[in-house]
């Protein structure tokens, strides 16, 4: 497992790597066994060659020395006396090829046989030598015996006898040489049989391989993209390995949520430009009836003709366009763009303030607030105004989720990355009762709440104010109940404007 989890988190470059390697290398194999082969086959030919040769040698020599013989009985029977001189040319010969035979020796039993041969042929020529001598004083009958008993019988045969011996040995060598030959041969064979069996196995195993590794996830991303193409930005690729293509598929899949995060935005941006100018022009156009509603209601009020129940009526009026005139307020202020001036200052101090701020709400609800501010936090550039105003949000709709009696958890921390800080979080806790899952997909749409009284701007505009410090805001459920609501300011931001969405 560990190896096939290395194999495919291996880069398909050095998968080709790998895969040339091998066939280079069973490629040099081939040609070893060919030089190999080759080499063999020349060492044995010469060797067949030699030994062939040789042989031939020896064959000439048994019948120069056959002729040797011939000599010496043509001056015993015939009384030829040139036969000595014949004798004597054929013996230089002789030696001469005698001491060739030397000379080539390749081999301890070579050379041996070939001393024999020589030790052989001395004798015969001391005796034919005596038995010339002999005939030339005319002792005729000691030369005879001489030449049946110790030439024929003992000299020639021992003669003879050497030369079957180095005629056998040359014979033995041809043979050992022809049987190398065919062993090299086939053993030659079957090494580039093997050598070529596992290339074809590794050149099939090369080209599935690539069909796997290569093709098939080409095939498997280009079917996606055109899926996502279709505009279908939720699919996404299936990332099956660690190499190019898994971060290429990787790319793909990132690609399509930023899309589709982007999509989401300029909908949700649509949405919002339509009912903003829609709201901006009813909110308008509610704000001087709403004044005069009010200031007729509270010049009213201040008369003394007014009874109790009138006086009721009139001050719940008053109530109702307060609170209304405050839902306009909000709302032109969720519509305008936020353009945050960024001077450095305390983000802990700025929390402090907010938490003044929301301090009756969790007095009133009893409200256990831990407030865990980081002692490390450096100063950032931020709009000290519009950031309160955000964690304002933040912390009402906290209380206002937290049961009576319940905890509100608020802590501020440094990030880090590496060796340095990177920014600094700092996250809201609350144990109230969560958020629904389809509430929570659409928690910063304008208008969306989960409050009968609400009017669903807070979170947007809480939003708002930190993306136009650079910084972010998640919102999700705990496990054990609950919301947590994390925070992300950068350390530096050269200040800008949020628009809507």
């Amino acid at each position: 497992m560990i190896a096939e989890r290395y194999f495919y988190s291996m880069l398909i470059r050095t998968k080709l790597r790998i895969g040339y390697l091998v066939i280079f290398v069973l490629a040099l194999c081939i040609g070893l066994v060919m030089i190999w082969a080759m080499h063999g086959w020349r060492a044995a030919t010469e060797d067949l060659t030699y030994a062939h040769a040789q042989g031939l040698k020896a064959e000439r020599l048994r019948g120069d020395l056959y002729r040797q013989i011939k000599e010496i009985l043509d001056r015993l029977v015939s009384g030829d006396r040139s036969a000595r001189q014949e004798f004597d040319a054929l013996g230089v010969a002789l030696e001469d090829e005698l001491a060739g035979l030397r000379r080539h020796a390749r081999t301890p039993e070579e050379r041996e046989r070939v001393h024999a041969l020589v030790e052989a042929h001395q004798q015969v020529t001391l005796l034919a030598r005596e038995i010339f001598d002999l005939l030339a004083t005319g002792s005729r009958d000691r030369a005879v015996p001489k030449v049946e008993r110790e030439l024929e019988q003992v000299a020639f045969a021992r003669q003879d006898d050497a030369i079957d011996q180095l005629r056998a040995y040359y014979d033995a060598a041809s043979q050992r040489s022809l049987q190398r030959t065919l062993a090299i041969g086939v053993q030659s064979e079957l090494l580039a049989g093997i050598v070529i069996l596992l290339a074809l196995a590794w050149g099939g195993g090369l080209l599935f391989g690539i069909q796997r590794w290569l093709v098939k996830p080409l095939q498997v991303i280009g079917r996606s993209t055109a899926v996502i193409s279709t505009g279908a930005l939720d699919h996404r690729v299936r990332v099956a390995s660690q190499d190019e293509l898994g971060d290429l598929a990787t790319s793909i899949n990132r690609m399509a949520g930023s899309l589709k995060e982007i999509q989401e935005r300029l909908l949700q941006a649509e949405r919002v430009a339509a009912a903003g100018e829609l709201s901006a022009y009813i909110a308008h156009n509610i704000r001087n009836p709403l004044a005069s509603i009010r200031s007729s209601a509270q010049a009213a009020l201040n008369t003394s003709q007014v009874s109790e129940e009138v006086r009721d009526d009139l001050q719940s009026v008053i109530g109702t366009v307060d609170h209304l005139g405050q839902w306009v307020h909000h709302l032109l202020f969720a519509l305008k763009p936020i353009t945050a001036t960024l001077t450095p200052a305390d983000p802990n101090r700025v929390i402090e303030q907010a938490l003044e701020v929301v301090r009756p709400m969790i007095e009133q609800k009893r409200i256990a607030a831990e407030w865990s501010a980081s002692s490390d936090l450096p100063p950032i550039p931020l709009d000290e105004r519009y950031l309160e105003q955000a964690f304002v949000a933040l912390l009402t709709n906290a209380c206002e989720a937290t049961p009576r009696g319940g905890r509100l958890a608020i802590a501020s921390r440094v990030l880090r990355e590496g060796n340095g800080p990177t920014g600094i979080a700092i996250d809201l806790v609350d144990n109230g009762v969560g958020i629904p899952a389809e509430i929570l997909q659409r928690l910063f749409t304008p208008y969306v709440t989960t409050k009968s009284d609400g009017i669903g701007l807070g979170l947007t505009m809480a939003r708002k104010i930190i993306s136009a410090h650079g910084g972010s805001l998640v919102i999700s459920d705990r496990p054990e109940g609950g919301t947590i609501a994390s925070v992300r300011l950068p350390l530096a931001h050269h200040g800008g404007t949020a628009q809507d969405g």
